[in-house]
């Protein structure tokens, strides 16, 4: 084993292995292990390394169990699509989903073209199935069958997702993915992007990136970036060159982020997209433009403390700066009539949609739910769920 010394010469990562690195969860698992090392103070560190490494291959991934029961089986019924997303919304998630269901039996000639109609419970019964889809396993139950052969017939599903084996339209296996939330937060100015996007870091413990922030912060830098800014201005490279270079940062990699502000239109999402981490989860709050103009022109600026506030709570409140009326007016005429349609079509259909006039405590628990929950789309069809009642 070859020694290195990292103060003669920096050692820099590869951004081809963050990736992979990220997916599965190495940085955790090296922070653990210099824990371990520092407890124990064990005489050889390499042992110790090596019994840590095996003993968190087996442990790192316990097996945590929902089961689903189809309607009309003689056993309860867990929950509702609504009490599904909530608790996603407070971390309980499965790494198996088993959905206990009858044997499919062979298939009749259809009526019509159109899919048979469905009671609430079998609409009900679907949408929890795709709100598990990630780590779906199908059960199939036959009437004779007793408990313990019901339970044999449980635990082969796991040990087979555990495998990474699959069935037809039975999810995919992925291993501790994401390791981090990667948010993004799109919308118009005065829908709310940045609170929610404030309240969404303190919320899961991750970095909130704002793009004015970020670039105003890589311009007075005395960097590669820092001159280039400085001597052409910005444009779509530039841009790309100050998101990349602090999504690969540290914290970043390490807590996850949530960004407003970036991207602006479809080519930004696509320079997004071919960055080593791209967001995982991409939100559209939504809001007409009434409502933006509202509380934009609601909102004011404590020139003394540097905070948002209301118009009219205090002397020292002025208009914000940022909300000049022919600049806000044209920012709101391009995100409605190009940059939404741009930003829709590059963030296809594993995005979802928030109605951003509601109350800010709905809005952020939704906004809470999507970042917890799967995508929202049929992975194996690429195409939006149909004939689903949810939420």
């Amino acid at each position: 084993m070859t020694e290195t010394d990292s103060t003669k010469r920096p050692l820099k990562m590869p951004e081809r292995f963050l990736p992979q690195l990220e997916k599965y969860r190495v940085y955790q698992m090296m922070k653990d292990m210099v824990r371990d090392i520092i407890i124990h103070l064990p005489k050889d560190h390499l042992k110790q390394m090596k019994i840590f490494a095996t003993r968190h291959m087996h442990t790192s991934e316990a097996s945590r169990i929902i089961m689903l029961i189809e309607p009309g089986l003689e056993l309860d019924h867990p929950c509702t699509v609504r009490e599904a997303r909530c608790l996603q919304q407070d971390g309980v998630l499965p790494t198996v989903t088993l959905v206990l269901m009858r044997t499919p039996g062979p298939a009749t000639q259809a009526v019509s073209n159109h899919t048979e109609r469905r009671n609430f419970f079998q609409q009900d019964f679907e949408g929890l199935k795709f709100v598990y889809k990630a780590t779906l396993k199908e059960v199939h139950l036959d009437p004779e069958d007793d408990t313990e052969l019901l339970t044999m017939k449980c635990f082969n599903a796991v040990r087979a997702h555990n495998a990474g084996h699959q069935g037809p339209k039975q999810g995919m296996y992925a291993i501790g993915a994401p390791g981090v939330f990667r948010v993004l937060l799109i919308g118009p100015r005065g829908s709310g992007r940045s609170s929610q996007a404030k309240a969404l870091a303190k919320h899961f413990g991750l970095v909130f990136l704002h793009y004015d922030a970020v670039f105003d912060e890589a311009a007075v830098k005395d960097d590669e970036v820092g001159q280039k800014i400085r001597k052409f201005g910005t444009n779509m490279s530039i841009r790309s060159e100050v998101i990349r270079k602090r999504l690969l940062q540290k914290d970043c990699l390490d807590h996850g982020w949530v960004m407003t502000g970036y991207p602006t239109n479809g080519n930004d999402f696509e320079n997004l997209e071919s960055m080593p981490t791209p967001p995982n989860r991409v939100i559209f709050i939504n809001s007409n433009l009434e409502t933006c103009r509202k509380r934009t022109q609601d909102q004011g600026y404590d020139w003394c403390t540097g905070k948002t506030v209301p118009m009219g709570s205090g002397p020292r409140v002025i208009r914000h700066p940022d909300h000049d009326e022919l600049r806000r007016e044209y920012e709101w005429d391009v995100y409605f009539t190009e940059s939404l349609a741009e930003l829709r079509a590059a963030a296809g259909l594993s995005a979802v949609e928030i109605d951003g006039t509601e109350s800010f405590d709905t809005v952020q628990t939704k906004v809470q739910a999507a970042v917890m929950s799967t995508p929202h789309c049929d992975i194996e069809f690429c195409t939006a769920l149909r004939n689903v009642c949810a939420d």
